[in-house]
């Protein structure tokens, strides 16, 4: 496969997106920043998703040259550690069953890297997905696609208090009308449906332009990284464990959103059969 000295990561939020991007950022000579503030700004002063991709482009070139010069840029730490955050919520159980909060903290570090030819990867959901025609015409940009069995994205979402618990992704309705559709919706279940369908249909369209990563085939083998950008031989990846089934997620739905995936979405179906 060739690689790309830039990456851009998208995916189905809570897919493993973030896990991915902390463990490239652990290679040595790859930089992965997780949901950059800049790229919300550089997203609402776009007024097309090509504008949006040429915006991207020249952050990336920007980036690219404040880690060169040794400047400061922020990252996503686990609160109180030096390990680059790989979930950004952790849920504890309560009287009244779990609480979700925000495990991460922003810093400002130098990140050092060994030569010009490190590779740089930027991550984002929602926004990369709703401007992913004009990003995969990018030169010299590689788009990788994250992508999770459907019931666990569904369980998660709904685990969580954010705008996907309730059926909108506020981030991607910009440039995707259908999203503005979906939120209008009074069924959060149907609404969370439609919303992991246009994910879907996003990857299925192009697919021959992306790289499409299943998270059950990255925690059981992290080294599938290798394929995407030059890995030391002597690089060891973590170990980890699929969360598709937790504890806390409300398995007795889990009938109701098979008939919900079954009735309602197109495409889901070609990246998990029988879901």
């Amino acid at each position: 496969m060739t690689r790309a000295k830039n990456i851009l990561i998208t995916g189905i939020p809570r897919s493993g997106t973030t896990l991915i991007t902390a463990t490239l950022h652990d290679i040595p000579n790859c930089v992965a920043l997780g949901e950059p503030a800049e790229l919300k700004q550089l997203h609402k002063c776009s007024t097309s998703p090509e504008d949006y991709a040429q915006r991207v482009e020249r952050h990336l070139a920007a980036t690219r040259a404040k880690i060169q010069t040794g400047e400061p840029l922020p990252l996503n730490f686990d609160k109180g550690a030096l390990r680059v955050s790989s979930n950004y919520f952790k849920r504890t159980a309560t009287a009244g069953g779990y609480h979700a909060e925000k495990t991460y903290e922003l810093r400002e570090t130098v990140i050092p890297v060994m030569n010009e030819a490190f590779t740089l990867c930027l991550k984002n959901n929602a926004q990369f997905t709703s401007c992913l025609e004009s990003l995969v015409a990018l030169r010299d940009v590689m788009i990788v696609a994250v992508v999770r069995e459907p019931l666990a994205c569904l369980f998660s979402w709904r685990s969580l208090n954010m705008p996907i618990s309730s059926g909108k992704l506020p981030a991607g309705e910009r440039f995707a009308r259908e999203l503005r559709k979906v939120g209008k919706l009074e069924d959060a279940l149907l609404a969370q449906v439609k919303i992991l369908d246009w994910f879907f249909a996003a990857f299925y369209r192009l697919q021959e332009r992306l790289r499409v990563i299943r998270y059950e085939d990255f925690v059981a083998r992290p080294e599938i990284l290798r394929e995407l950008i030059a890995v030391p031989r002597e690089h060891v990846f973590p170990a980890y464990q699929s969360m598709n089934r937790r504890t806390e997620y409300a398995l007795h739905e889990e009938e109701r959103m098979r008939d919900y995936l079954r009735r309602h979405t197109e495409f889901v179906k070609y990246f998990y059969p029988g879901s």
